[in-house]
């Protein structure tokens, strides 16, 4: 997953960020349980007033997740 996550930053670089982080450390962990995100690898879409418009738990494809960045997208 890291290079399409990587890949999709890139595509996406000053309209929406793209964040990857590591799930085993125990602030992340937090983090993606506050979005109610069980297993790995996961994604969370956020609009711009920070609200949920998509989550992902397992392996997706780019175009999957880039769908999901073209939604909250300027």
């Amino acid at each position: 997953m890291r290079p399409i996550v990587d890949g999709l930053a890139v595509e996406f670089s000053g309209r929406v960020n793209v964040t990857p982080l590591d799930a085993a450390l125990p602030a992340n962990e937090r983090l993606q349980a506050g979005y109610g995100l069980r297993g790995h690898p996961a994604f969370v879409a956020l609009d711009g007033a920070g609200s949920v418009t998509e989550r992902f738990v397992g392996p997706q494809t780019a175009a999957t997740l880039r769908a999901a960045l073209m939604a909250v997208a300027p």
